[in-house]
């Protein structure tokens, strides 16, 4: 006998079935500690904030997001009222906090933060079929504003996706995803402190791995990109590591007037990231 077929759920069961298998509880726990209340997340939860990042959250991928919190005076801001009003349109549950309970997560929160438990994971064996090509390797970059904003270019530059360390390296704090201004929604990341297998799988592929460093003789313009790029780049003070070095094909630099000076390092992603689409677009 065939199994009787089940009738399809409505669209408001799927949601609240989807928030069921995602997670116990959607709320941020609040505790008591020593210098007051302190707001405590599931591990493996996002925490987003800045309303464009939010917005964009929202926007992209709903259903993962577990809670919202907003500042108490909310309904002054034309931004968060947006906001809120998104969030009740996808059922996410809104609460309200003081300021000081949002700035646990970021101080500059401009009023909200939301929560989500899923992120974009960077499969780099699936690049191999492309024709082109574009991955950004950050050795040890420890400032959230700078993975923010390099997430931000290479969302807009169209990077495929971004690899850095679990260790001694930024992550995608509150920060970061306030200053991507929802390029962590486009943008995957995969984390691993071994650089050796991720560049070796991509070159199988037909990468070329060009470093970034402001000692190099070649600058980005002296370098013909292929078509399958990584363009690696170092820690705000210390630049690329030794053995990073050793794995790149090239290295290159950005020209500059002082020699012993170096450029912020999204700036560098920035300028290299757009060399390397602007060369692309002229093969065309």
């Amino acid at each position: 006998m065939k199994p009787k077929p089940q009738q399809a759920p409505s669209r408001h069961n799927e949601d609240d079935d989807y928030r069921e298998r995602h997670s116990k509880d959607f709320s941020p726990r609040t505790s008591s500690g020593p210098t007051g209340p302190k707001t405590t997340i599931p591990r493996g939860w996002r925490q987003v904030a800045g309303t464009h990042a939010i917005v964009e959250l929202i926007r992209t991928r709903p259903k993962t997001v577990q809670s919202l919190l907003v500042q108490n005076n909310w309904k002054t801001s034309a931004d968060l009222r947006d906001i809120v009003d998104m969030a009740n349109k996808n059922k996410i549950k809104v609460e309200e906090k003081p300021d000081t309970a949002l700035a646990q997560f970021c101080h500059s929160h401009q009023g909200a933060v939301a929560f989500s438990n899923e992120s974009l994971e960077f499969n780099y064996e699936d690049l191999g079929d492309q024709e082109h090509g574009l991955v950004v390797a950050l050795d040890g970059v420890e400032d959230p504003h700078n993975l923010g904003a390099i997430l931000r270019t290479s969302w807009l530059m169209g990077v495929d996706g971004i690899i850095i360390p679990d260790d001694r390296a930024v992550g995608l704090t509150a920060t970061a995803h306030k200053v991507a201004c929802g390029g962590a929604e486009h943008v995957p990341l995969y984390r691993n402190n071994q650089f050796q297998q991720s560049f070796d799988t991509l070159k199988k592929a037909g990468f070329w791995v060009y470093g970034l460093d402001h000692k190099a003789t070649k600058t980005i313009y002296d370098i013909k990109f292929p078509e399958k790029v990584i363009i690696v780049l170092g820690a705000e003070d210390k630049g690329l590591r030794t053995t990073t070095e050793k794995l790149c094909d090239e290295l290159i630099c950005i020209p500059q007037l002082a020699a012993d000076a170096s450029y912020n390092v999204s700036v560098s992603a920035a300028m290299a990231i757009a060399e390397t689409k602007r060369q692309w677009s002229t093969k065309k």
